[in-house]
């Protein structure tokens, strides 16, 4: 692979090009990290609005029809339901899990199987999430084609 870099102060706005053939594993990868670091969703807490880059929310959830955007420190409120979430994130490491839950992939450490066909999400940080029997052959399908399983 080669790398080539630009830089300059008369370049106005950063523009990543990718020449391949047919994108391995690994590149993919790494295009869904850099899709990552161009978004950001919207989330509220005390009243006050934050823009969240993508590469900060660890996953996202809903209870009691309200939706939650979890990053390591803090818990925001989203305007959006769940499956606007979900389409919004449809070509970036955010993947459904449950009914209730979109998992963000760049932080998952392992998966484990559970009774009932369902599986159990360890996160980087040690948060444990359950994967429902529904999601987990998309979760299995999605591991696979990136060659982690």
């Amino acid at each position: 692979m080669k790398l080539t870099l630009h830089q300059g102060l008369d370049i106005p706005e950063t523009e990543i090009i990718i020449r391949c053939g047919t994108p391995d594993p690994g590149l993919s990868r790494l295009i869904e990290q850099l899709r990552q670091f161009s978004f950001a969703l919207e989330g509220k807490v005390n009243g006050a609005l934050y823009q969240i880059p993508l590469e900060k929310i660890l996953y996202i959830d809903s209870a009691d029809g309200r939706c939650f955007l979890y990053t390591e420190k803090q818990v925001y409120e989203s305007k959006d339901s769940l499956s606007v979430l979900e389409g919004k994130l449809k070509n970036s490491s955010f993947l459904r899990i449950s009914k209730n839950s979109i998992l963000n992939l760049s932080y998952l450490k392992c998966v484990s199987p559970l009774w009932n066909h369902r599986m159990e999400a360890t996160l980087k940080n040690g948060e444990k999430l359950v994967v429902n029997r529904n999601y987990t052959e998309t979760l299995k399908d999605h591991l696979s084609r990136k060659g982690v399983l």
